[in-house]
């Protein structure tokens, strides 16, 4: 189990803020979401400016934490 809480008071982020936020460069960021590494929201329409899923990333970023630290 990991010792530490993992906030969450952000859902959701733009590309601009996750790239930000984790230092990779915006066109990497769009590219990770079209190959499905980045998860993004569900969009409720077509025309919507996606989102990272923030709850998502962190819940893998958690798992992966924990396969690797066992």
């Amino acid at each position: 189990m990991l010792s530490h809480q993992i906030d969450t008071s952000v859902p959701f982020v733009t590309f601009e803020v996750y790239s930000l936020q984790t230092g990779m460069p915006l066109n990497t960021v769009k590219d990770y979401a079209r190959r499905g590494k980045i998860i993004i929201k569900t969009k409720d329409r077509p025309g919507e400016k996606p989102l990272v899923n923030m709850v998502a990333m962190r819940e893998i970023a958690a798992r992966e934490a924990l396969e690797k630290l066992g």
